[in-house]
């Protein structure tokens, strides 16, 4: 027997689209991450759910549910091509010979009016969750909707349903299975109102067994809300599994310069929340041991995303911005110049005082134009007590937190002129006359080379 048609089709797509998630996952925000995991926990029994999702949980926090999702998306793509391998000798003609992906891509008429002619070919869990899909799918149009399954997860009471459907024993099921059968069998699904009269009655049937009451229009108001809606007591700890095994090799000199470029990171509400732990323990960072430091740096890293020490000037050429989530890259491209500096001075607005003065002052201290981007370079100023000087006097001395912004503001137009207009060859003597522009702004005299 041959492989059916729709296989190798379906194979690539399946390939072409994890590829794709994970190169948006560092760019996806919560709601998106929430709603991609729903479409694809959506064709998982549960116990591939359990197994592939342990860690999950729509309240982690934006950086430790892309880390989880990103562990996640292969192994489910994995699961999504074993699933179609298993069908691909099937000849597609009742349900089951199709995948959990391929019922979730169907219109409700379609799978129904299939399972009338194969009442037995999907398992409960199915049934459970095509009850579930039916009770959403209220309308003609819905019903006929091959877009429903994705749908369907973004509506909180859907889940409500799954998870209700999952205590109502299994002859119930099958006896709420059997009424919409009956109930859609002698329906002609091209007329509105009989089907808009039988799926009024399935889905009180369906409500009851679960202890909803009509009308239910209500319940569909919450979308993609946080689900369930209480937050678990604890949560588990996510970490990048491969900054923890970096974080394990290093020396204590290299954990310490670890957690200083990390702190040179933070916002000033960061530190706070961060370090007011260690500091209550510590009298000082350098005091905390090498074991604290090692289960320390991996969770502050997970906290922090994945900011760099050079963000400050990747903001001008790539979009990583300093106190943003960063901007695609590919997208920063196609962004006119004019479009680029309000998405920087939507970046000056979120900085607090102590982002603003990094800014400026890693941009006064670099030497040259090249050395903005080198990380070695901008980890090894850190550590020097002239920029410790700079940012104290920045941070004490001008009592006007406005004055830094409108010198940060021209700065920023200037700096990203550089990196927009100017041939290569010219920008280092722009680069120059932009840090005689802050060393003036900052009242800071001739730029001192001392280290």
């Amino acid at each position: 027997m041959e492989e059916h048609p729709r296989i190798e089709s379906q194979r690539r797509y399946i390939e072409k689209r994890a590829d794709e998630l994970l190169e948006r996952i560092p760019f996806m925000g919560d709601t998106e991450l929430r709603w991609t995991v729903r479409v694809f926990r959506d064709c998982l029994s549960a116990a591939a759910q359990e197994e592939m999702l342990r860690d999950y949980s729509e309240y982690l926090e934006l950086h430790q549910m892309r880390q989880v999702v990103k562990s996640f998306i292969p192994r489910y793509t994995e699961h999504a091509l074993e699933a179609l391998q298993a069908k691909r000798l099937t000849p597609a003609a009742s349900l089951r010979d199709l995948t959990d992906e391929e019922l979730q891509a169907m219109s409700a008429a379609e799978k129904w009016t299939l399972l009338a002619t194969d009442p037995s070919s999907l398992d409960p869990h199915q049934v459970r969750r095509e009850l579930a899909r039916l009770f959403i799918g209220h309308s003609f149009d819905l019903f006929h909707d091959p877009g429903l399954g994705e749908a369907a997860v973004e509506f909180n009471v859907y889940l409500d349903l799954l998870e209700r459907l999952g205590h109502v024993p299994e002859e119930e099921i099958e006896g709420l299975k059997h009424q919409a059968l009956t109930a859609l069998r002698g329906l002609d699904h091209r007329d509105v109102s009989s089907v808009q009269a039988g799926l009024t009655t399935l889905r009180e049937a369906i409500g009851r067994a679960v202890g909803l009451i009509p009308p239910f229009d209500h319940l569909l108001s919450e979308r993609l809300e946080k689900w369930p809606r209480t937050a678990p007591t604890e949560l588990r700890t996510v970490v990048n599994p491969e900054i923890k095994t970096a974080v394990e090799r290093m020396n204590p000199e290299q954990l310490r310069t670890s957690l200083r470029v990390l702190v040179e990171l933070m916002s000033l509400e960061e530190q706070k929340r961060e370090l007011a732990p260690l500091q209550a323990t510590y009298r000082s960072l350098d005091e905390i041991p090498e074991e604290a430091l090692t289960t320390l740096l991996p969770h502050l890293s997970m906290r922090l995303g994945d900011r760099t020490v050079c963000d400050f000037a990747l903001r001008y050429r790539s979009g990583r911005l300093w106190a943003r989530e960063r901007v695609n890259p590919e997208v920063w491209k196609l962004l006119p110049l004019q479009d680029k500096f309000i998405v920087l001075e939507g970046d000056n607005d979120a900085m607090d005082h102590l982002q603003v003065s990094r800014h400026l002052a890693r941009l006064l201290l670099t030497e040259r134009y090249e050395l903005l981007f080198d990380p070695a370079y901008q980890i090894s100023l850190t550590r020097q007590p002239i920029y410790r000087r700079v940012l104290a006097y920045c941070m004490a001395e001008i009592r006007d937190p406005e004055e830094l912004k409108r010198l940060n503001r021209q700065v920023t137009r200037m700096m990203l002129e550089l990196e927009e207009i100017l041939p290569d060859g010219e920008r280092p003597a722009r680069f120059g006359d932009i840090r005689e522009v802050i060393g003036t702004g900052l009242k800071s005299g001739p730029i001192s080379e001392e280290r």
